[in-house]
């Protein structure tokens, strides 16, 4: 029975605070591996994708580069409609059957499970592992359900990120430098 790790997300883009998160998750948890799943769409995220599904994949395959305990998944991407959380652990269940699941989330997304579709069913599906942030109590319903793990502060987000392209500062140290080739060479997150 293999230990997976489920990290999803819009990776719109991937960043390296994705890549710590995962590879942390890994190491404190025990994990055999860490399949990334990007979201076609967040529910919580409608109209907030700025990079096509095609691009996000690309950059994520870039962004994980030949770490071989990472992987992607594609299933939310084939799936119509929001992405919610509880049909990708079914549907990931199905296809690792024996395996522990575990989804991880950051500490910050704890106190918004209660408000996701069948939350109580996400604990009976996997278990949920968090990185927990210093100085930082999680809240919610379902605080005392998870386990949290430590992590390396990080201060980068894809909001950041697009933000900073669209007024032409520098990326750099923040994602990958091929992901940062990839997203000037399409010319994404880019204003006008």
């Amino acid at each position: 029975m293999a230990r997976i790790g489920l990290l999803g997300g819009t990776f719109d883009p991937p960043h390296n605070g994705h890549l710590i998160l995962a590879e942390t998750a890994l190491r404190e948890l025990e994990l055999d591996r860490v399949i990334l799943i990007p979201a076609r769409v967040q529910p919580h995220k409608i109209n907030r994708v700025s990079a096509s599904a095609d691009d996000r994949m690309k950059m994520l395959g870039l962004a994980i580069g030949g770490k071989s305990r990472l992987e992607i998944s594609d299933v939310e991407l084939r799936r119509d409609g929001p992405s919610y959380t509880v049909d990708t652990i079914e549907k990931l269940r199905i296809l690792l059957p024996g395996d522990q699941l575990f989804l991880i989330m950051g500490a910050d997304n704890v106190s918004e499970i209660e408000s996701w579709l069948e939350p109580e069913r996400i604990f009976d599906l996997a278990t949920v592992a968090a990185a927990n942030r210093p100085n930082f109590k999680a809240g919610g319903r379902f605080a005392d359900a998870v386990i949290y793990f430590a992590m390396p502060p990080t201060n980068i987000s894809s909001t950041e990120i697009r933000a900073k392209i669209g007024a032409g500062e520098s990326i750099s140290g923040l994602v990958s430098p091929d992901v940062e080739s990839y997203i000037v060479r399409h010319r994404l997150y880019q204003k006008g």
